[in-house]
């Protein structure tokens, strides 16, 4: 799948009273949950839908959130035309996000990730480190529109559905190469394309329990390189519903399944030869997310979560291992 190369490269509010603080405090909570996701090159991983990126953290309140998180993963395949060899993917992302609340129903999100990512081909011989490259990756920019509200004070009870919609920028660098080559795009820092996506999120609210479920599409475009050569990485359904409960005033906890089905890449090489499905991309994963969030006082959440696979229906050899997220959020006002 990653199409290596032997060498090593290196470049740089709702409810009233009690209920209504507790509710808020719940909301806060699930906002960390559902905050920006990575910025994955990757067709299957970094399971989950985009448009919880875009839901209401400190928009429910009419502020400005700011957050900083850290998140593993790690992905294998086989690498293409040497039997019995695997490239494992390991990439680690450094994400500042920051969401704003303009008007009631509207909602914008900005993420800037730092990205290190190294391939190393195992199996055959000794282990090489075909790739190693670190800095800016692709941002990602998206807006969440509310047009359904409801509000019941006497039961405790709120629901909405939003529209969201959004993408990635080409901001990573693309064209990582050594000796007038480039290495494979699922180690390159970026995608060299843009990656529009559009879908549908619903919140239920009832006391100390929330509910979330989301649904969108993410559109790859195609990119050109230096060579001549043109890589477009898989479109992707998306999924997650997730259930969140406030144990204490400062506690909650979250569990969840986030779901992709992603097509394989299409590749095309520099002397026009076209590869519609490249080996070894594509496939379903769905994965369980649990999360644990506290309230540290002053504006500040602390949070981590996971995603665990349990299904994993990848096309050719892959597997996507468990990955993790933690971070911190900043209610600014």
């Amino acid at each position: 799948m990653f199409l290596v190369k032997q060498r090593r490269i290196s470049v740089g509010s709702l409810l009233p009273g009690r209920q209504a603080a507790r509710g808020l405090l719940l909301v806060l909570a699930a906002a960390a949950a559902l905050s920006a996701r990575p910025v994955q090159a990757c067709s299957v991983c970094g399971c989950g839908d985009p448009i919880l990126s875009a839901s209401d953290p400190a928009a429910i309140a009419g502020t400005l959130r700011l957050q900083l998180d850290f998140e593993y993963l790690r992905i294998d395949a086989g690498t293409d035309g040497v039997p019995g060899s695997t490239d494992q993917l390991k990439q680690l992302s450094y994400r500042l996000n920051a969401v704003y609340r303009p008007i009631d129903a509207l909602t914008l999100s900005a993420t800037v990730p730092v990205v290190s990512k190294t391939i190393t081909a195992v199996g055959v011989g000794p282990s090489v480190v075909a790739s190693d490259l670190a800095g800016i990756g692709d941002m990602e920019v998206s807006a969440r529109y509310v047009p359904w509200r409801s509000v019941q004070v006497g039961a405790m009870r709120a629901q909405e559905l939003a529209m969201a919609a959004g993408t990635t920028i080409p901001t990573g660098a693309s064209e990582a190469k050594e000796a007038g080559e480039l290495i494979d795009p699922h180690g390159q820092l970026g995608t060299g394309a843009w990656g529009p996506f559009a879908g549908l999120h619903y919140r239920y609210e009832q006391g100390d329990w929330t509910g979330y479920a989301g649904v969108s599409w993410r559109h790859r475009a195609e990119s050109t390189y230096f060579d001549g050569s043109k890589y477009k990485f898989g479109d992707a359904l998306l999924w997650s519903a997730h259930g969140q409960v406030l144990l204490a005033r400062r506690v909650a906890l979250d569990l969840g399944v986030d779901g992709r089905d992603a097509r394989p890449d299409r590749a095309v090489a520099a002397d026009g030869t076209v590869t519609d499905a490249v080996e070894n991309t594509g496939g379903t994963v769905w994965s369980l997310a649990p999360g644990v969030y506290l309230d540290a006082s002053a504006g500040f959440w602390l949070f981590a979560r996971g995603q665990i696979p349990v299904v994993k229906r990848l096309d050719g050899e892959q597997d996507v291992k468990p990955s993790f997220t933690v971070g911190v959020q900043y209610l600014v006002w």
